[in-house]
């Protein structure tokens, strides 16, 4: 690699959209704003289940055997690929620490490419590694081999310093885009007291914990009255739909499905509180992108969350776990004193006066605009890692 800027960036992620997920988003946005600055970008990612509606802002290679388990016997035809890919860029960006990273780390090193991994958590946590040996064989030659790592929270961060000496790792959070994500008329909060508008957007799956806002809500019981909205889908949503039935909250709750960006701002603009009761959580995009619209964000205690909520001025934290730390072995229910915390701080939040509650929603859209907006997580990226001199200094002149 030259001393010239890096130009032509290949980014690297397992899952991309329409498939929903923070990890998905940033890399989204990363993009956007690197192409705006006059970067060359392209996308590889795995085959998405189904067809792709999503409009791509830059080429974007799907490929089959991308994900999992499933994708380790195709690690030679993978190898092959990312060898011939790789000569077209001056450097190569992949996302987890999972498969497309432990063959994109041989690849660089073969190709003269210098490789950056950012850590989103999965693959990452022990919790999340398990006892899987090619797991955490993949966690351990992409940490090795990256010429820098970036670590979007404290835990993650922790973690990386066991396998990579400080200097090679930076820690940058997730962004918003807070100019798409904003209120379209100013927060009022007077009819929250009669009925409580509640959302989750999550995937529906064991960490992300949706399946605990319907156990918090058969808590509350007719002590709130409230109507939740669903966004998103995933393998729990049966046993979701089950405790809903079991619950008979069937009147109380709405399936609303994956949607795009278009079609879930209306109904953060409709809501007036979301909900994040995760185990595992790096930097919430979701729960930042909530917040920058304008809605008031309860959340669990679990991984990021501390970081960037206080408690009682720009959201509401529950203490359900270990306080910042993260489990991707989530329970399928939440034990009743959990249950019931939920419920207190739902019921406590609708006795709130509205002004109040404006004035938390207030404080939380300007937090996000100083301290995580897309403009200022890129120009750090590329500050901090694309032209730092670890970087620069690990491909071939």
């Amino acid at each position: 690699m030259s001393d010239s800027p890096p130009k032509r960036v290949l980014q690297i992620l397992e899952t991309y959209l329409p498939l929903i997920g923070g990890a998905e988003f940033h890399l989204h946005y990363l993009t956007q704003n690197l192409i705006a600055q006059g970067y060359q970008v392209e996308i590889v990612t795995g085959l998405a289940d189904g067809p792709v509606e999503h409009q791509d802002i830059c080429p974007v290679h799907r490929l089959p055997h991308a994900v999992g388990r499933r994708a380790a016997p195709y690690v030679g035809m993978w190898l092959l690929r990312f060898l011939i890919l790789f000569r077209r860029f001056d450097l190569i960006h992949v996302h987890h620490s999972s498969f497309l990273a432990f063959v994109a780390v041989i690849a660089g090193k073969l190709t003269g490419r210098p490789v950056v991994v950012t850590l989103h958590g999965l693959g990452v946590l022990d919790s999340s590694v398990g006892r899987c040996p090619i797991r955490t064989l993949y966690r351990w030659v992409s940490l090795r081999g990256a010429a820098r790592i970036i670590a979007t929270s404290e835990e993650l961060l922790a973690v990386a310093l066991r396998f990579a000496p400080p200097e090679r790792i930076v820690e940058l959070t997730n962004g918003v885009d807070t100019t798409l994500f904003a209120p379209t008329a100013p927060r009022r909060f007077e009819e929250a007291g009669k009925t409580l508008r509640l959302v989750t957007l999550r995937r529906l799956n064991p960490k992300n914990g949706v399946h605990f806002v319907i156990d918090a809500l058969a808590a509350a019981g007719s002590r709130l009255t409230a109507q939740l909205r669903i966004v998103g889908d995933g393998p729990l949503r049966p046993a979701i739909e089950a405790a809903i039935a079991e619950h008979g909250l069937g009147d109380r709750v709405r399936f609303e499905g994956f949607l795009s960006h278009r079609q879930v701002m209306p109904i953060l603009d409709a809501c007036d509180v979301a909900l994040f009761l995760s185990t595992a959580e790096s930097t919430s995009l979701a729960a930042l992108e909530c917040m920058a619209k304008g809605c008031l964000v309860v959340c669990s205690n679990a991984g990021a969350f501390p970081r960037f909520i206080r408690n009682g001025e720009t959201g509401f934290i529950v203490p359900l776990f270990t306080e910042g730390q993260s489990d991707y072995d989530a329970p399928a229910h939440l034990e009743p004193w959990q249950a019931a915390r939920v419920a207190e701080t739902l019921i406590a939040l609708q006795a709130m006066p509205p002004a109040e509650l404006q004035r938390i929603a207030e404080q939380a859209r300007d937090e996000v605009r100083t301290r995580f907006d897309w403009s200022a997580i890129t120009a750090r990226t590329v500050a901090d890692v694309y032209l730092h001199p670890s970087v620069k200094g690990a491909g071939r002149p």
